[in-house]
């Protein structure tokens, strides 16, 4: 009886023991699995990452291309040359097993005289001429943009403005509303002021008073390219008026560069051939006063305004088709002008980020840099 017991015992440890060694086994397969799961994921993510940034990368050499073919004997430039209301043309572009959509979407009432609306939704290359520079900007022309665009208080506008002279001058004196070493000093993570120009718009997150709210709604407007001044056949409603033209006058301008269909960006459009027949040419649609003569003639004496460009922001968002990841570029292109010279320009600046669709389609994230 003893000696069954005992055999018993031994046959019950030996049970245990397997399965003991069953668990063990089956945890250490379940880590296995997990951990050969993940590399898959990892290895799948950057196969799609990959494509998506070939994709991203052709569509930049497409806009690149299609910059090229702009006629370098054509000393003005307007919207049909870069942006197009077809939206096959820059929207929607497939390149093998997946689509890039090129240039961002603008309200329709930035470039005309009307409602916006989802067919007038242009689609293109972006004019860096076309924006206020805020490395020249004047200090009122810096807070009427800021007041127009991101809708704040001109209190709150003008301490931002005042600060972004203050960033960019090379003295360390402060304006009323400014900020210069002593304001940044006190912050929790301390920093200098700058005092030097500004080499990228996101820069501007470090200036006093600028939220990320704020320049979410200017960025579109703003530039650190380019000599200053601004291109009057393809600046933007908000620009027009920061430089500090009336709105009826704004209104004429847009509906002239409109042509006859008033929709921006196509084959109907008119534009200024040189700064001195503005005002001719707008005269030949409506009357155009005194004051509207005086305000177009300031700019010009102030050298503000040009009718020509050749710096220019291209941005390609590409996807695989039947995924949520998307990889944004964002380009700095500068057109080559020298006729006997055949590279199509020269990139001033790169930007790259990977993000991803929201259920509803909407692009969730924003730039970073590379």
């Amino acid at each position: 009886m003893k000696i069954n017991k005992i055999i018993i015992k031994r046959k019950g440890s030996v049970l245990v023991l397997v399965l003991w060694a069953l668990g063990l086994l089956s945890v250490f397969g379940l880590y296995l699995g997990l951990g050969a799961r993940s590399k898959i994921d990892f290895l799948s993510r950057m196969e799609t990452r990959s494509k998506t940034l070939q994709i991203a990368e052709a569509g930049v050499k497409q806009a690149i291309a299609a910059i090229g073919n702009i006629d370098k004997k054509k000393l003005y430039l307007y919207l049909n040359d870069i942006c197009s209301t077809n939206n096959q043309l820059f929207s929607g572009v497939v390149f093998d097993d997946g689509v890039v959509q090129l240039g961002v979407e603008y309200p329709a009432n930035d470039y005309s005289n009307g409602q916006s609306d989802e067919q007038n939704i242009i689609y293109g290359v972006s004019d860096e001429q076309s924006k206020l520079n805020i490395n020249t900007a004047e200090r009122k022309e810096l807070l009427a943009l800021l007041v127009e665009s991101a809708k704040i208080d001109s209190d709150i506008a003008d301490q931002i403005a005042s600060s972004i002279i203050d960033w960019r001058d090379a003295d360390s004196l402060s304006l009323a509303n400014g900020a210069e070493d002593n304001y940044y000093h006190a912050l929790k993570n301390s920093y200098e002021c700058k005092d030097y120009q500004f080499e990228s718009i996101e820069e501007l997150r470090y200036v006093k008073g600028m939220d990320y709210n704020i320049f979410k709604k200017i960025q579109s407007y703003i530039t650190v390219y380019g000599s200053g001044l601004v291109n009057i056949n393809t600046a933007s409603r908000n620009v027009l008026k920061a430089l500090g033209l009336s709105d009826k006058l704004i209104d004429k301008i847009l509906v002239y560069r409109c042509g006859q269909d008033e929709i921006a960006a196509n084959g109907d459009d008119a534009v200024f051939e040189n700064i001195s027949s503005v005002v001719a040419k707008l005269s030949q649609s409506e009357a155009v006063s005194a004051s509207e003569v005086a305000q177009l003639s300031n700019l010009t004496a102030s050298g503000r305004l040009t009718v020509f460009s050749n710096i220019f922001l291209i941005q390609s968002q590409a996807n695989l088709k039947n995924k949520q990841d998307i990889c944004q570029i964002k380009c700095f292109f500068e057109k080559n002008l020298d006729e006997n010279y055949k590279k199509a320009g020269f990139i001033l600046g790169w930007r790259m980020n990977y993000l991803k669709l929201s259920p509803d389609n909407q692009v969730e994230g924003d730039y970073g840099t590379e």
